[in-house]
Parts: structure tokens; C-alpha cells; sequence
């Protein structure tokens, strides 16, 4: 049935939309018990309001769905029905209103899950990272990619503290949530489809999209195709061992917080932007939350999410293949040592 509905769009949203309406009815008339039922948990000690704070969240997330639907409707209308839904002016439209959700829903999350973001010393001993101008050359962002929610994190951070518009690369499973779905669907992009030609039609799109970006622009890469469990950890290790690949296998043992970045999608963005300066972004603080139970017991957070990036210009990328294979490894490994070094004791 998945498979059906990322085949088929017109199928998918008329599955999704009423879905993600029927949602917000339910659980907005449900809200009230949970939060007699709440208060009750938190006379408890060690109470922490799990219930009403999850009930409340997934309300006004519900809520910013219908307002990003509705709002995609009427920037559609705007755009001639459809016809000049390319236009600059519309697309920075998308953006703004993108913009605006993800800043309601950082606020209900930051003051909801006690969620607080702060900068630390990058790996190459800057005292604390700085953000490349804006408008300045574009920006291909290569970030690990582990916890709950990071994506909207970053896409947060882009396009309301880095004043960049994201393009993105995700899997394609974020489709069903028809808020992503149609806004996305707009703006440059790549779902990357587990299909058996989803890798070619992706990295066909990301240079697409990376050889198009203007100053202002972002190209959002999560380089390990997936986000980091130790358990995937495992399978990917055992998988380049199975291949044959002794010393990609060994290099992935030595990774201990992150998956082994997939070159592919890198360079190929690299290729088509190469005026592009790349930052390498890493994050800690979510990732020790990894399934529905440790999403539970890790309401709210009791560690800041502690964020570092590095940026080196295009020219210091290497050309020659073997050369940038080291390049991007020693970076990766750099990211993962930070991580170990960082990372809240579990």
C-alpha cells in the first residue's frame, strides 16, 4: 500500500489530506483527556507530563498542516492555477510561508519537549563556528543525520537563522505527510525513492538542482542514505564486509556516531556547484532517542542539542577521485570523534 501511494500522486493525496483532517479532529477532541489524564501521571513522582505534552505537540502539528495546505492552495490559485508555479516570486512565497510553520513548530517544541539549541567549539578548534554571508556563494550542506526530528531542525536553522532557502534531499517516505508533499513537491528537490532506479533518479535530480543554486541557496545532503542506530551501524558493516570491501568495511568499524558517508550524492553535487562552499554539520543530542520507547522516556530533554559545523571553500576540494574518497572520510571521521567527545553520557 505504501509503495501504491508514492507511485501515484493524485492517489497519495487523496489518501493523505482527509487522513491528516480526520487526525486533527480526533486528537483535538481527545486533547482535553489527556491532559486530566496528564495532570493525574505528573501528581506521580517523576511525573512529567508525557501525555499532555505529546497530545498538544501532535495538535499543533496537525493544525500546521491545514495551515500549510491551505496556504499551498492559495499561493496555487496566485500562480495561475498552477501555470506560474515556477516563478521567483512564488517560490520565495513557499519559502516565507515554509518559513513561518517551521518557526510555530519550533516554538510549541522548544517550550513543549524542552528543546534548546546551542553552538560548541567545531572540531578544528574555532572557538565557535561562524555562518557564511548571505547573500554570498551557495552552500552544500553535508550533516549527519541521527535522532528524532533533525531534518526540521536544519531546515529551521536555514531559513530563518542562516537566511538560506533549503533544497533538499530526503527519502520519499516523507511524501505521506501531504503538507511536505505539496510544498516540497514545488520547490527544488530530490524524494529519494527505494525503488530499484531510486539512486540514479536522485543523483540525476541533485544535479539538477545543485547546478541551479543562487547565492541565497542550500543544498541539504544526509550523506549515510539513512539515519543512525548502532544496530544499522552494524548492517552496514556487514554489508560492506559481504562485498568484499575490506577497507570501506574496516574504515565504517572505526565510525562509531555516524554511518559512512555515500559519496555519490556528494560529489555529484560538488560536480554541478562547484563554486559552492560545502559545511560540514554535525549535532548531538537526539541521537541516543532511537525508537517510540526512548522517544517516551526522553520527554522532555534533559541535555541541550549542541550543534558544530565547519565550511571549506570550494577550491579546497580535491579534484582527483581517490584524493576526495580521503577527503571526505577524514572529514566524516573528524565528525564522529567530535560526536564521541560531545555527546551527553547515556
Amino acid at each position: 500500500m505504501k509503495r501504491l501511494l508514492l507511485r501515484h500522486t493524485v492517489l497519495r493525496r487523496l489518501v493523505t489530506i482527509p487522513t491528516a483532517l480526520l487526525l486533527l479532529v480526533v486528537i483535538g477532541a481527545l486533547t482535553p483527556v489527556a491532559i486530566v489524564i496528564s495532570g493525574l501521571l505528573a501528581l506521580r513522582p517523576g511525573g512529567r507530563g508525557r501525555v499532555m505534552r505529546i497530545a498538544l505537540f501532535a495538535v499543533v502539528y496537525l493544525i500546521s498542516e491545514m495551515v500549510g495546505l491551505l496556504g499551498a492552495a492559495w499561493l496555487w490559485v496566485r500562480a495561475g492555477l498552477g501555470r506560474r508555479i515556477g516563478d521567483p516570486r512564488i517560490q520565495q512565497e513557499h519559502y516565507n510561508m515554509l518559513g513561518g510553520i517551521l518557526r510555530g513548530l519550533y516554538a510549541v517544541g522548544t517550550t513543549l519537549f524542552n528543546i534548546q539549541v546551542t553552538t560548541v567549539g567545531a572540531p578544528h578548534g574555532d572557538a565557535e563556528p561562524t555562518l557564511p554571508a548571505t547573500p554570498g556563494r551557495p552552500l552544500v550542506v553535508l550533516s549527519r543525520h541521527a535522532g528524532p526530528g533533525d531534518s526540521f531542525l536544519l531546515a529551521h536553522a536555514l531559513l530563518t537563522l542562516a537566511h538560506r532557502r533549503p533544497r533538499i534531499v530526503l527519502k520519499d517516505a516523507l511524501r505521506l505527510d501531504p503538507a511536505i508533499d505539496l510544498i516540497i513537491s514545488r520547490l527544488p528537490h530530490s524524494f529519494v525513492s527505494q525503488e530499484p532506479n531510486g539512486g540514479e533518479i536522485a543523483t540525476r535530480e541533485i544535479k539538477q538542482i545543485a547546478g541551479t543554486m543562487g547565492p541565497t541557496d542550500a543544498l541539504l545532503v544526509f550523506p549515510e542514505g539513512g539515519k543512525f542506530t548502532p544496530r544499522r551501524r552494524l548492517r552496514v558493516i556487514a554489508s560492506l564486509r559481504r562485498k568484499g570491501l575490506a577497507r570501506a568495511s574496516e574504515q565504517a568499524r572505526r565510525l562509531h556516531n555516524v554511518l559512512p558517508a555515500k559519496p555519490a550524492g556528494v560529489f555529484t553535487a560538488i560536480d554541478a556547484a562547484p563554486h559552492a562552499e560545502l559545511v560540514f554539520l554535525a549535532h548531538t543530542g537526539l541521537d541516543h532517542i532511537q525508537s517510540v520507547r526512548q522517544t517516551w522516556q526522553g520527554i522532555p530533554l534533559t541535555h541541550p542539542v549542541e550543534v558544530t559545523w565547519w565550511t571549506i571553500p570550494a577550491e579546497r576540494v580535491p579534484s582527483d577521485e581517490d584524493a576526495r574518497l580521503r577527503w571526505l572520510a577524514g572529514n566524516w571521521a573528524e565528525m564522529d570523534a567530535w560526536i564521541s567527545r560531545t555527546q551527553p553520557p547515556a
